[in-house]
């Protein structure tokens, strides 16, 4: 019969956590004066233009008007669908010159 071989068990060693500490961004509040300005442009413009607008992210913006209960008007989203649905402008394209046979 074989022997079987056993295996010694090692102390396991204490692992050290090291935790990486990260500057935490402070959050920018929203005055008045931007909220305003979200409340009324929200509905009809598009959300990245006001975004770079108000100096924010697209996620605040987005964040903030569904916090204020703001949503862009049917109008606006049918131009958008329609802008979308818009066939794309065709290429003139450059007919290949045939050779004829003699």
């Amino acid at each position: 019969m074989a022997a079987k071989k056993t295996a010694k068990k090692k102390a396991k060693k204490p692992v050290k956590k090291t935790v990486k500490k990260t500057a935490k961004k402070a959050v920018k509040l929203w005055t008045k004066a931007e909220v305003s300005t979200l409340k009324k442009e929200y509905p009809n413009t598009d959300t990245q233009k006001l975004a770079k607008k108000l100096n924010r992210t697209l996620e605040a913006v987005r964040f903030q008007a569904k916090k204020n209960g703001l949503k862009k008007t049917k109008s606006y989203m049918q131009s958008l669908y329609k802008a979308a649905s818009k066939p794309a402008a065709k290429k003139p394209t450059k007919k290949k010159a045939t050779k004829k046979k003699r």
